[in-house]
């Protein structure tokens, strides 16, 4: 559920940005340290220097979610640096990006899907985004095996439309890994504590009067069932008495153990616990409590006449969200929220893994190979005594090539995403005896679409080229120019079969 930040800029990072990889370079498994939360394992590894980076992207095409845009435009300004001294490690990165989009609507959201409840709005018009990231880290080496540190991050996000509805989100971000690794002859053991804060909020509002069709908004409580109503409605909780904004928020605390052994093998493990709300000023109409359990393991073995690197991953998480039952009590002229207790609305679960492979030749050349299988789970009791449910099964085979010729740099990619066996759904009725006038209204001409990107056979292909070049005979620079093409077979309810997304960026080395 939370957000990845690297500790130093990926020498291919646009390209893996591009592919949706996380295939890299071969490392040997000191520099297995990058790929954890604890940046004490830096001080094992090669100084990564510093570069920034300037670049745009444009994206089109139809094979596409109604909350995205049929067209993107963006810029992007990155930079990133990491200095060894002789007792210290320090790193630091900045970022901007700016995107814009015609014809939006969908998710008032920054990432939908991120939390267990949604917002949709239904008039398409142009959609602004801005996203800012600061962040840094130091390790203290010394003399002692022991080596503490700790690293920050923050995001930012501001998310607006102003074409009625008119809305403008803000999202927030902070994470804050403090760690500590024993560096012993042979063996390394680090441990890392976690703490991370997401919040975000949404204000709504209309210019001149609403009409029934334009204004209507959907609140989604899970597997697009929930409430389509008036926007302003008492259901969608945009605009309420007292309560002007949609905010939710989200807490995360736990910790990560990490293990290497010479220059051969790395591993580690990460488990978290979440706390979440949606609501404020005492009015707290869900709350989301969740868990994550997250592993990898890495080793390398050196061949002849390269570096071997085998790999493995999985991760489980699990969500719930409970609905309070809450009531307005006035007394002495002053109204206040008083809740009673709390139902059981909407669960989700996921668990997923696979291994990779990558090899990288001492002639200049690279490989990489990775698979993944993910099962979902999803369990809506939003009005009982009817309960939903569906399960969805994914698979990834994603490859990857690299090779330098002189000042250029290519690499290709290749993916292929589908669907293992049927996508079982299921609405049940637990207990008849319980009179009902009709099952809870879901969205379904969103739900079906959403169904059919994920469940369609999906080919992926990308491209990079880089050309090096040196100013002025001492800074070293780079352009470089990179497509992704994505295309589904035998999709019907989708706007299209076929999504691009096209960068160009300049970069430059100090």
């Amino acid at each position: 559920m939370s957000a990845k930040s690297s500790l130093s800029m990926s020498r291919r990072g646009l390209l893996v940005a591009v592919l949706g990889m996380v295939l890299g370079t071969p490392l040997g498994a000191q520099e297995f340290w990058r790929e954890g939360r604890n940046i004490g394992g830096l001080a094992f590894c090669e100084d990564a220097g510093a570069e920034a980076l300037l670049g745009g992207q444009y994206t089109s095409g139809g094979l596409r979610t109604l909350s995205q845009a049929p067209e993107l435009w963006g810029a992007l300004v990155q930079a990133q640096a990491e200095s060894h001294y002789k007792d210290l490690v320090l790193t630091g990165n900045f970022s901007f990006q700016l995107q814009s989009g015609k014809q939006m609507m969908g998710s008032m959201f920054t990432q939908p899907g991120y939390y267990p409840v949604d917002v949709l709005e239904f008039t398409p018009g142009q959609k602004t985004r801005q996203t800012y990231g600061i962040g840094g880290g130091l390790a203290w080496t010394g003399s002692s095996r022991w080596i503490p540190g700790a690293t920050l991050r923050f995001q930012g996000v501001n998310y607006s439309k102003r074409k009625d509805l008119r809305h403008t989100t803000y999202r927030q971000e902070l994470e804050v890994v403090p760690s500590l690794l024993y560096a012993g002859d042979k063996w390394h053991f680090g441990i890392s504590g976690i703490f991370e804060k997401t919040s975000e909020f949404i204000q709504a509002e209309q210019l001149g009067a609403a009409t029934a069709e334009s204004y209507y908004a959907f609140l989604d409580l899970g597997m697009r069932f929930g409430n389509y109503q008036v926007w302003d409605g008492s259901g969608i909780h945009l605009s309420e008495a007292g309560v002007d904004r949609f905010a939710v928020k989200e807490y995360t605390y736990g910790a990560s153990l990490q293990a290497s052994y010479g220059d051969a093998f790395y591993a580690d493990a990460t488990y978290t616990r979440s706390q979440g709300q949606v609501g404020e000023k005492g009015y707290t109409w869900y709350r989301f409590p969740g868990q994550a359990l997250e592993g990898k393991l890495l080793a390398s073995l050196e061949g002849a006449g390269g570096t071997h690197t085998f790999g493995a991953a999985a991760q489980w998480r699990q969500q719930r969200n409970r609905e309070s039952v809450i009531e307005r009590v006035t007394a002495g002229g002053v109204t206040t929220p008083s809740e009673y207790g709390s139902n059981l609305i909407f669960e989700r679960r996921s668990l997923g893994g696979g291994p990779s492979y990558s090899y990288e030749s001492q002639k200049g050349w690279s490989l990489g190979i990775e698979a993944e299988l993910e099962k979902e789970m999803n369990r809506s009791t939003l009005m009982y005594p009817y309960v939903a449910s569906e399960q969805l099964t994914t698979f990834h085979l994603e490859m990857e090539g690299a090779v330098e010729l002189g000042a250029f740099e290519i690499e290709a990619g290749l993916g292929l995403k589908g669907t293992l066996g049927e996508h079982l759904e299921s609405m049940e009725n637990v207990d008849p005896l319980v009179q009902v006038s009709a099952p809870p209204f879901q969205l379904e001409e969103w739900h079906e679409l959403e169904h059919e990107l994920e469940e369609a056979l999906c080919l992926r292909g990308a491209l990079a080229l880089r050309y090096n070049f040196t100013l002025a005979r001492r800074a070293a620079c780079y352009v470089e120019a990179s497509c992704r093409w994505d295309h589904a077979f035998k999709v019907e309810l989708l706007p299209g079969a076929n999504r691009q997304i096209t960068q160009l960026c300049f970069g430059y080395k100090f």
